[in-house]
């Protein structure tokens, strides 16, 4: 299912990664409630744009936290935010139309992030 999303003020046209395939990826990696996430998946250019447009210091430290160095935007498979632009979503993750990793592998691996609070 397509849907259009904002994000800061940008409107995208996104693939809507079901509640079902979330909730299934979370229960692998924690028995936590799961939190209000949202996961959409947008075409390669849509998601350089919004990467390049969101990106901030505290990502890059994160980033060189987990990968020992700054990837490059191509070839970062997704990413997850905090949000308030959703009203009924705190976190957002965002997933490349052609990842390099299965979106399984994505999900569980954003969800992580989550999981553990390292945002």
């Amino acid at each position: 299912m397509f849907t259009m999303i904002s994000v800061d003020g940008i409107r995208i046209k996104t693939r809507i990664i079901p509640r079902r395939q979330l909730v299934t990826a979370w229960k692998t990696l924690t028995s936590k409630p799961f939190p209000k996430v949202k996961a959409f998946q947008l075409g390669d250019d849509d998601f350089d744009y919004v990467l390049r447009l969101r990106w901030s210091k505290e990502d890059e430290e994160r980033e060189r936290k987990e990968w020992g160095r700054t990837l490059s935007i191509e070839g970062t498979d997704a990413w997850v935010f905090n949000t308030d632009e959703f009203a009924d979503a705190d976190y957002v993750i965002l997933i490349r139309e052609n990842p390099y990793h299965s979106v399984e592998e994505v999900l569980k691996h954003e969800l992580t992030h989550i999981a553990k609070g390292d945002l």
